[in-house]
């Protein structure tokens, strides 16, 4: 597995105006799938612990939410309120791989930050530079998308025990993204000189003062509270904490998830149920710790909700892992069902966010209940990605207009039948719509198993390292954006390996490669943790991630995964230059300018190639032993040929060759 390894800042700069100038694209999401304001329409700013929010929805902590690039993406698809990937004090993990299953309604074996804290809190704070430039940085001039409902929140999650929270590094971590001067100004100094008016802009420092608890599955009601009085007191953050589906109890849960949904293969973990917080303790807990928040001039909430811990009966993730933990179509009818139960509990007034299987068809619903934010998963893990996001906004701003609602409280006092006396009684009217909203979602058949058994097709044909069919379904599913495009010129060619005989090298086994179409696709191994979820949607077999290249940011993260084979372009060469590593063997490219022709390195012999026939012009063997008997792998050297010299064409901006476009932007200006 190749760990993720956040980009360069720079990098990342130039990837978002060029890509954008040069395809009207930003990290291969096109202008068409952004989320664009309209500045006559309804009003869906939202407040959220006392602070404005252009829009009532976000990614939730988790794929979408943990380096800079998801946090652009997420923005330009309208998040307005983006839930941080929790971060913990074990930041060593080991995941298992693949982790996440969206093949159906939505399984995943991750929790947590896969970065180090430091890097975690440089992505955010990275992350949130960024959407600065795209809003006041001419970016995107004339547009309405930085003039309107730009209000952005940043939501920390922390994790997950009373200990790992109050340790000395999170305690950091805490303290930086609430004044975050320091870091700024480290990034500021990155940005290109030649771009001073991007180094002028007066970045935002305090980037969070609310915090999402995540507490592992089981954590008992005493550490919760102990936990969020600690970040309410301690911290003086905002607290929003998570309740878990088994507070609904065994009996009601069961219930809709077998008997009225039918999904009877899913075996919930039974000590769920009698581990973590119960329903009549999560009232309590949550009434007196919202007491102890007003007393500090703090805000409190409840989120609903945590994941459902379900035995692992399907064959998609290790087979060590037990558990696994849903979410998707059944998790939404268990959470608004305990969600609807709670409010009854605790009364109108207590803040409540939503995150289970929230999708287009029904996120005007959950704004109608009330919940802010409402955060988003499962949904964009499915084909178009974040491109599914604009959409929800659309169908809401479109109810509104039908209602004549102009902000969002008219909204939820128009959403069904009856009205509330006035804008006072809108968290009245919120508890009333949840209740109905609840019950006709319990009987909508779309969130039953029956509705959700249909997987992906597949077409009976493999990967390979040129060509597919071009579908483009694992650009937007990868949540880090891995996955990218390149172009390549179709060629065919006929040639031998080459074989070290009597000092000489003599044609080997005939071969033959053939790259047949252009639009070619690879995947930047620094972004990618391997979690597999291009492989579900791919209509081919063996999965973009495996098959497609691998390109690595750098050598050192190139050498670091001996076990993966891949390539590092290095742009620092004089000359275009390829380090690769095929079938476990590991080969060096470089172009010869002087007498145009190639370098092909393989350990152990060194052939000088002219690149006009690819016939060889000279070569040596390394080492003192005889190389009698060595086969030179020339369908290695055709790969990474074709390879080094598509990913450095300029026609496509991706982070293989962002360097080098920067470079040739600058010299044409």
């Amino acid at each position: 597995m190749a760990e993720l390894v956040p980009a360069s800042f720079p990098d990342l700069i130039h990837r978002i105006r060029l890509e954008n100038a040069r395809e009207q694209a930003i990290f291969h999401l096109p202008q068409r799938k952004w989320w664009v304001p309209d500045p006559a329409g309804p009003d869906l700013s939202v407040s959220f612990h006392g602070h404005r929010a252009g829009t009532p929805v976000g990614p939730a902590a988790g794929p979408h939410t943990q380096m800079a690039q998801n946090l652009v993406l997420s923005w330009l698809a309208g998040s307005r309120i983006m839930e941080l990937k929790t971060v913990q004090i074990n930041d060593r993990l080991k995941i298992g791989r693949p982790c996440i299953d969206a093949t159906t309604i939505g399984y995943n074996i991750e929790w947590s930050q896969e970065l180090r804290i430091a890097e975690a809190l440089r992505e955010y704070v990275a992350g949130a530079m960024l959407i600065h430039m795209l809003i006041h940085g001419g970016i995107l001039p004339n547009s309405p998308i930085t003039s309107h409902a730009t209000e952005t929140i940043f939501d920390m999650s922390v994790g997950y025990d009373l200990a790992g929270i109050s340790s000395a590094p999170i305690r950091a971590f805490i303290e930086q993204m609430k004044d975050a001067a320091a870091i700024v100004q480290q990034l500021r100094a990155e940005i290109p000189p030649e771009l001073k008016a991007l180094r002028d802009l007066d970045y935002p420092t305090r980037l969070s003062n609310s915090i999402t608890l995540s507490t592992f599955h089981g954590c008992p009601a005493d550490e919760i509270e102990k936990i969020c009085t600690f970040l309410l007191c301690e911290m003086d953050c905002d607290v929003v904490v998570k309740m878990n589906p088994p507070m609904l109890g065994k009996e009601r849960l069961e219930h809709l998830l077998h008997d009225v949904m039918g999904y009877t293969e899913l075996r919930v973990n039974q000590s769920a149920y009698t581990s973590g917080l119960q329903f009549d303790e999560g009232v309590q807990l949550c009434g007196r710790l919202a007491a102890v928040a007003k007393s500090r001039g703090r805000g409190f909430g409840a989120k609903f909700s945590n994941t459902l811990e379900v035995e692992n009966h399907r064959t998609f993730f290790p087979p060590d892992n037990r558990i696994q933990y849903l979410s998707g179509q059944p998790l939404h009818v268990i959470t608004l069902t305990l969600a609807e139960e709670f409010r009854k509990a605790v009364g109108p007034d207590l803040l409540f966010t939503f995150s289970a299987g929230v999708d287009r068809q029904n996120f005007a619903n959950m704004v109608a209940c009330g919940f802010r934010p409402i955060s988003v998963c499962t949904d964009l893990l499915r084909p178009g990605g974040y491109g599914r996001l604009p959409p929800y906004l659309a169908t809401l701003v479109a109810d509104m207009k039908r209602l004549g609602a102009a902000h969002v409280d008219a909204f939820v006092l128009n959403a069904r039948p009856g009205r509330a006396a006035d804008a006072s009684g809108v968290i009245v009217r919120a508890a009333e719509n949840l209740r109905a909203i609840a019950d006709e979602t319990r009987r909508d058949a779309r969130y039953y198993a029956a509705s959700n058994r249909k997987e992906p097709k597949r077409i009976e044909s493999h990967l390979d390292t040129f060509d597919c069919i071009t579908c483009d379904k694992c650009l937007p599913v990868c949540p880090n954006a891995a996955n990218f495009l390149y172009t390549s010129e179709p060629e065919r060619v006929a040639f031998t390996d080459l074989v070290v005989a009597g000092g000489e090298l003599k044609p080997g086994a005939s071969r033959e490669i053939r790259v047949e179409r252009e639009a070619q696709i690879a995947n930047f191994a620094d972004f990618c943790n391997d979690c597999g979820n291009c492989d579900t949607f791919c209509p081919e077999y063996d999965g973009p991630f495996i098959k497609k290249p691998n390109f690595f940011g750098s050598f050192g993260a190139w050498r670091a995964f001996e076990e993966r084979d891949g390539f590092f372009v290095d742009a620092d060469a004089p000359s275009p230059r390829m380090h690769g590593r095929v079938r476990g063997r590991t080969f060096l490219l470089e172009r010869e300018m002087g007498w145009d022709g190639w370098r092909f390195e393989d350990g152990r012999v060194c052939v000088f190639i002219r690149a006009a026939d690819h016939a060889v012009e000279r070569w040596f063997a390394f080492g003192p032993s005889d190389a009698s008997g060595h086969v030179v792998d020339m369908h290695a050297y055709h790969t990474m040929r074709i390879l080094l010299g598509s990913v450095l064409r300029t026609d496509r901006v991706h982070q293989v060759n962002v360097n080098n476009v920067a470079i040739g932007s600058i010299l044409s200006d």
